[in-house]
Formats: structure tokens, sequence, C-alpha cells
């Protein structure tokens, strides 16, 4: 597999990181070696300290004679200690400094011929005015503080070479990963709707993202093919009544001029129209629907008292059609939503009841709120039950029933519009179709409770 190249995230960050890691290092140990050369001396400022305090006793019990006795072996031994004792002239008396003041009180920093150390010197004035002088090498201070400042550096620099490789490991697998994706949308571009984003499995960031996109890549595909099945539809289902409009139209132009065929047959055609009409305004209906439409302009309502109104004005109509509608509504129930999208979604359960249903059509509405419409009819197929909620979709292949298909599809959409979904099952004893209408969504269970509303509702 190729490197990963210069415009590659990862390797930008790494590089990024090891510039900065480095810099750091050695701002860091240009910090630590001042430090560390500060400490070291003065751990040698001690130890000056005590060697000229030895020094200065040989003085008190010997006199300046010892205490030259005891420069000259110092200087003898040729060890990193050098002692200097000056006379109050300024003229060396015992051992050797090169670079050494005339005078010298305090601690000071030496500076000899080129090509030698430096030296931390110290000197006391000793009571006859004699100056005695004890110094020792920097060099030893000067090894150990760059050696102390080179760490920094080196972990530093380890550090960034660590983070490039880890960066470039890193590219290697997010370029992995961003090509299937790429090449999965490019697929989905192209038009293969069913293609997703690969997964590794592991369930990361990735994982998680691509699970998310290819849920709405998967309702993107849902919405596409309904868009197309409903262009079918809508093709199928007019083409007929629109044809069927122009042959009766021509066949009125054919005929001579009769008042009363001409009146019936406008009739008709004004029937007809209408009932297009109708279907037009059901899809239209069910796309500002979908769209979310209204959303924002919903008020409480109180659907137990919307479920009793409906089934009041539905009562007489099954009535006249021989059969018995039998409501049991809970009272108190309530959602925030809009009242006019509910009780056409309520009406078009009852008219599908009542249309293919048997002698009795069941409503009831339990607390949550859950909404159940059940009859006796024949009932649809499991297979078909999830197809009877499309656009125009119908058991009557033939369409010699009346009605558009459109009813069960308006009240899916009014279903996901409060927040809630609608199932199919069977009805009553195993007999007919049951249609549940559930809004105990997320919008419904934030309702205000209305006044009067029963416990637990």
């Amino acid at each position: 597999m190729r490197l990963p190249g210069p415009r590659s995230f990862a390797p930008r960050v790494a590089l990024l990181v090891g510039v900065v890691v480095l810099v750091t290092s050695f701002l860091g140990a240009g910090w630590g070696w001042l430090r560390a050369q500060e400490a070291l001396r003065r751990q040698l400022d001690l130890v000056l300290a005590a060697d000229a305090e030895g020094l200065l006793r040989d003085y008190e019990t010997y006199g300046l004679r010892g205490l030259a006795d005891a420069a000259a072996v110092y200087a003898r031994r040729g060890g990193p200690l050098r002692v200097l004792l000056l006379a109050p002239n300024g003229h060396p008396i015992a051992g050797r400094l090169p670079g050494a003041p005339a005078r010298l009180r305090g601690f000071a920093t030496l500076s000899p011929q080129e090509g030698e150390s430096r030296l931390r010197a110290l000197g006391a004035i000793l009571p006859d005015g004699s100056n005695l002088i004890v110094a020792t090498d920097l060099a030893l201070v000067d090894r150990a503080a760059t050696a102390l400042a080179w760490t920094p550096p080196i972990a530093g620099g380890l550090a960034a070479l660590l983070a490039l490789v880890l960066g470039f490991l890193v590219a290697r697998r997010l370029e992995r990963r961003l090509a299937g994706i790429s090449t999965a949308a490019r697929a989905v571009m192209a038009g293969d709707l069913a293609r997703r984003l690969p997964e590794s499995g592991t369930g990361d960031e990735f994982d998680r993202l691509a699970d998310t996109i290819n849920a709405m890549l998967a309702r993107i595909e849902a919405l596409v093919a309904e868009v197309r099945q409903v262009t079918d539809d809508v093709a199928h289902d007019l083409r007929s009544p629109l044809s069927r409009l122009r042959q009766r139209l021509e066949a009125a132009l054919a005929r001579p001029r009769a008042a009363e065929a001409d009146a019936a047959m406008l009739e008709g055609a004004v029937a007809e129209l209408d009932q297009i009409l109708a279907t037009f305004a059901a899809l239209l209906r069910i796309a500002r629907t979908e769209a979310g439409a209204g959303r924002e302009g919903f008020v409480p309502v109180d659907l137990s008292a919307l479920v009793e109104g409906v089934a009041e004005v539905y009562g007489p109509v099954a009535e006249e059609a021989g059969r018995a509608l039998r409501a049991e509504v809970a009272p108190g129930q309530a959602i925030p939503g809009s009242a006019a999208l509910l009780r056409q979604a309520v009406a078009n359960l009852l008219d599908n009841a009542l249309g293919h249903g048997g002698g009795t059509v069941h409503v009831v509405l339990r607390p949550g709120p859950v909404l159940s419409v059940a009859d006796e009819g024949p009932g649809v197929p499991p297979e078909e039950r999830g197809r009877v909620l499309r656009r125009f979709y119908r058991l009557d292949r033939s369409r010699n029933t009346p009605g558009t298909g459109l009813g069960l599809a308006l009240v899916a959409a009014v279903a996901r519009l409060h927040g809630g979904q609608v199932t199919l099952g069977e009805g009553p004893g195993g007999r007919g179709l049951g249609v549940t209408l559930d809004l105990r969504g997320e919008a419904a269970s934030s309702a205000p409770a209305l006044p009067g509303a029963a416990p637990g509702s």
C-alpha cells in the first residue's frame, strides 16, 4: 500500500507534534542546563567552603608556615583542589593557581589562559593580611550539566520519531477506512442506493458514524423507492379515470345535443373530477404531513374527546350500513398535536373498518395514549400488512372497489408526525383487521395533563 500523501491529516498532525516536541525539548534543554549548572555550582561552593574551613583550622593550629606546607602538599598532589597562599602584598607564598587575582575575598569564577578550563575559587583574608584562595575545576560541573541538558532533546527526538511513525500508521488506517467510505459514497451517487458504508466491527467512532449514515441511506432508499412507487401508482390510478372522462366527453360530443343526457354526462364528469381532485388533495396532505408541516403549531389536544366525537359521527353511518360501532374511550388522554390531522386519521381508520369490516367495529382508546380500531371482516394477510400503509396500495388489484388506497398511508404519516407509529394485526377473536395507532412517542409523553385526567393516563 502506498504511503500517505503530504496532504493526509494524520501525518501533518504527527509532523506538527514532532516539531513542537523537538522545539520544546531544546528549550527545556537550555533551561535545564542553566538550572543544572547552578545547582552543581552551589554544591561545588559548599565543597570549597568545607576545604577552606579545614585549611583555616590548620592555620589556627600551625600558623602561616603550616598553611604554606599544606598548600605545597596540594600543589604536589595535582588533584582537582588547588590552593594558593598569597602574601599581603600579593606575592605567592605557596601553591600555584593560574588566572588568580592579586587579592580575592568570597566566591569567584576564574578564567585562566586559553585551553585551560574555568575554575571556581573561594578567597579568605587571614588575620595577618595573607590571602588564602581555594579553587577547583569547573569542567566536571560543565560536563555534568551538559549531560543532563542533553537528556530532554534525546527523549524529545525519540518522542518525535515515535509520533511520526504512529502518525503514518494512523494515516494508513484512516486512508483505508476513508477509501471504503469514499467508494461506497461514489456508488450511492452513481445510483446504487443499496450500497452501504463498510464497518470494521470494532464499534469505534467510524463504525458508529457508518452505522448512522447507513441508517440514513436505508431511509433515503426507502423514500426513493416510495417516490417511484407513488409515481407509478399515480400514473396507474389517475390514467384510468382521466381516460374514462375523455371517452365520455368524446362520446357526448359525437352524439346530438340532448339537455337531459348532457346534464347526466356533465354530472358524471364532475363526480369523476371530484374523485381525482380528492386524490391529489390526499397526496398533498400526506406530503405536507411527512415533511413535518404544522408541527410548529402543535397545541394540547384532548384525544379522548376527539375520538368520542368522531365515533358519534360515524355511529349513524355504521347503523345505515347494517353494522355496529362500539367505542371504549379512556378519559383525559392528551397529546400535543394537530387536532385536524388526528381527527382525519381517526376518520380514515373508521372509514377503512366500515368499508371492509364485518358486523361490528371496535374503537378502543387506552392510556398511553394508544388507539385501536378493529373489525370483523376478511382482514389483511400478514405478508400484505406492511404494504397497505403505502400510497395507492390496495388488496383489490383490479381497483373495482371504491377508494384511492391513501387512507392508511395518511394515518401512518400522521402517526410519524406525532412521534408515533401504526401497526396492523388481527381483529377480535383472530378475525378481521386490527389497526393500532400508538402515540406514546417523545412528543406524546411530554404532553401536559388535561383537567380531570385519569390516574396513570
